[in-house]
């Protein structure tokens, strides 16, 4: 258990297979959660990171399987908050993760929280979401910079509670 206290997010991601301009971006992600406030803790498990905001965990990541979840989508009410383009609405829709546990012939999302729950992002219903309501697999770099204006358009909306 020591080898894995001593492990960091940077190190995992500089021993990972990510291509150099991709390791730059995730470690400027990282860089990016701590300057506004979030933390990144090893899940207990050891497989990954978990993204924190306060008390509350808001996302995971890994980098042997090259993911981020975010596990909220409380950005407030109402649609999209200001200054939220539809090209920008769109890139989120499309990463939804629907928990896939009950569906006939198709992949085991293993969440254990079946069945999904029904959510609003941005307007738009979605059904039978996992618990982490979105995900992006091998995001590159502009996928990157969404997962950040996302991560503050949470952060601006628990501000305002």
């Amino acid at each position: 258990m020591g080898e894995r206290k001593k492990q960091t997010v940077e190190g995992d991601i500089k021993n990972s297979s990510l291509p150099a301009d991709l390791q730059e971006a995730h470690l400027a992600f990282c860089r990016f959660m701590k300057n506004n406030g979030f933390s990144i803790e090893m899940e207990e498990d050891g497989n990954g990171w978990q993204i924190r905001d306060m008390n509350a965990c808001v996302g995971h990541t890994n980098y042997r399987n090259v993911g981020i979840w975010i596990d909220t989508c409380d950005f407030g009410s109402g649609g999209a908050p200001d200054g939220i383009d539809a090209a920008f609405k769109k890139t989120v829709w499309a990463h939804v993760r629907i928990c896939e546990h009950y569906t006939s012939g198709g992949k085991q999302c293993g969440c254990g929280k079946q069945p999904g729950t029904d959510e609003t992002i941005f307007g738009k219903e979605h059904g039978n979401l996992c618990f982490s309501r979105l995900e992006f697999i091998n995001p590159d770099v502009e996928t990157i910079e969404n997962i950040q204006k996302l991560l503050l358009l949470f952060k601006r909306n628990k501000m305002r509670q």
